[in-house]
């Protein structure tokens, strides 16, 4: 071969050599684009999702994980959250019931 040759198949050899993987967090999103870091214990959203439309569900849970019945004052201000139709149901998805103090 000649060297125009090497030097061809060298470089596309290098263009082959895969890269280094991309570090993710763990762990499936919910339907606020957010998930658990089960790392450090935190909730963290990684997407802006479109507000959801359902804002008459009983039970709202807050991108903060807190459960949000119409007794909350927080109720009506949610704009991204998970409709849930019990708190019983919020809070067995993970959710922190909402306590007036």
């Amino acid at each position: 071969m000649n060297r125009l040759t090497c030097l061809s198949l060298l470089l596309c050899a290098g263009l082959v050599v895969p890269s280094s993987p991309v570090l993710a967090t763990p762990g499936a999103l919910d339907k606020n684009g957010c998930h658990y870091d089960h790392t450090t214990g935190s909730y963290h959203c990684h997407k802006d999702v479109a507000p959801n439309p359902d804002i008459h569900a009983p039970v709202k849970k807050s991108r903060d994980n807190i459960c949000h019945d119409q007794r909350s004052p927080n109720y009506r201000t949610l704009r991204y959250f998970i409709g849930y139709q019990s708190m019983d149901e919020c809070l067995v998805s993970g959710g922190i019931e909402y306590l007036r103090h």
